[in-house]
């Protein structure tokens, strides 16, 4: 978590008083946004948050200043994430149940990643919470060359909601297991030892840690203002949806577009509902996949064997020949020799052997004409 949307707002806490910058206007890469901080006077008089938002908002002017971004230059952003959130509120508000979390952390994603599934920051974090490979590998999320569930809602969240939990009972702090989840924990460890203070306010203060964690927590504080009670505001929700979607086990490798074909439904439904796989294709095995709920029979019915006549998948099975090598299988194709490996999770070292089984990134059909 160690980069936000927009890289968040890079707090100024010197104590001379600065002229801003003119703002740059956030997009789907990120922005790095630098906002003075209110010294004087509060823009906004901050009311207890109402029940649905769970966590007490701090009366601090970074949360003021993040208040007044988020309510002009960053409205448009802002709403469009409150709208989106809507597809994903009932998911996330039932695993936060499930692990006794609060119900202001569902709005998380509005700094995250605006509830963007297939976002990538500059860093390499991804999905809607914004994992980094390594830590979603450690939460029990598989990213590789075939899938990448950073971008499942569903094991995604779960996933979070596991490691925010893991952070709280970390640091017994709201602020400081969020700075964590930004910054990682080790680095909140080490600027709470080297300043001696036991508050993320006092390290924001100190600037004890970096620019970015300074403006994340406020900005999520922000957020949960905002959605605690939008209409006064000046923003809308929609109300939150509960899409009839089941999962269904098929054989793989099998492409998306293949499965809508047989079910009779828009490939671009199958996709969006199943972000996680990178191409479009359902890996080797067997795997659960979202669908709409009116397309299960048909789906079910042929699970195993659809595979079977998918001429449109754009890998295939190929046994190893003597003499085949990595770099002579790449050339022949036409592919980078990263792909065979990330694949078959292949090393740089790693040889292959005759007889084996690996995968290719071509048809099958292709694959025979070329005499392979």
């Amino acid at each position: 978590m160690r980069e936000a949307r927009w890289a968040i707002l890079a707090l100024a806490l010197c104590g001379c008083a600065t002229r801003p910058a003119p703002p740059t206007p956030p997009d789907v890469a990120q922005t790095l946004l630098s906002v003075p901080l209110v010294r004087t006077a509060h823009v906004f008089v901050l009311p207890p948050p109402p029940p649905v938002l769970d966590l007490p908002i701090p009366d601090h002017r970074s949360v003021h200043s993040a208040l007044t971004l988020f309510t002009t230059e960053m409205r448009a952003d802002i709403q469009q994430s409150l709208i989106r959130s809507a597809q994903y509120r009932k998911l996330i508000d039932r695993v936060l149940d499930q692990y006794n979390l609060p119900k202001a952390l569902a709005f998380l994603p509005v700094i995250e990643s605006a509830y963007l599934p297939r976002l990538t920051s500059r860093a390499g974090a991804h999905g809607i919470w914004q994992f980094m490979p390594e830590t979603a590998r450690e939460y029990g999320l598989r990213v590789d060359w075939w899938v990448d569930e950073r971008a499942d809602p569903d094991l995604s969240t779960r996933a979070a909601a596991i490691y925010l939990k893991d952070l709280y009972r970390e640091f017994r702090d709201w602020p400081l297991a969020l700075a964590a989840y930004n910054a990682g924990p080790g680095r909140i460890h080490r600027a709470l030892d080297e300043t001696g203070t036991t508050s993320f306010w006092s390290l924001m203060e100190m600037s004890a840690i970096p620019r970015e964690t300074r403006g994340y927590v406020p900005t999520f504080y922000a957020a949960i203002q905002i959605a605690g009670d939008p209409a006064a505001y000046g923003f809308r929700t929609a109300d939150p949806l509960d899409i009839d979607v089941k999962r269904v086990e098929v054989e793989g490798p099998l492409s998306l577009r293949f499965i809508a074909q047989a079910a009779n439904i828009d490939d671009s439904v199958l996709r969006n509902l199943n972000p996680a796989l990178r191409h479009g294709i359902v890996p080797p095995g067997t795997t659960s996949i979202r669908v709409p709920a009116g397309a299960v029979a048909a789906i079910a019915a042929r699970a195993a064997t659809l595979k079977n006549y998918d001429r449109i998948v754009t890998v295939c099975a190929y046994r190893v020949r003597k003499g085949d090598t990595i770099n002579k299988l790449a050339r022949a194709l036409g592919v980078e020799k990263k792909t065979i490996r990330a694949m078959n999770g292949l090393s740089e070292k790693a040889k292959l052997h005759r007889g084996e089984s690996i995968y290719l990134p071509v048809r099958a059909h292709a694959l025979s004409a070329g005499g392979m």
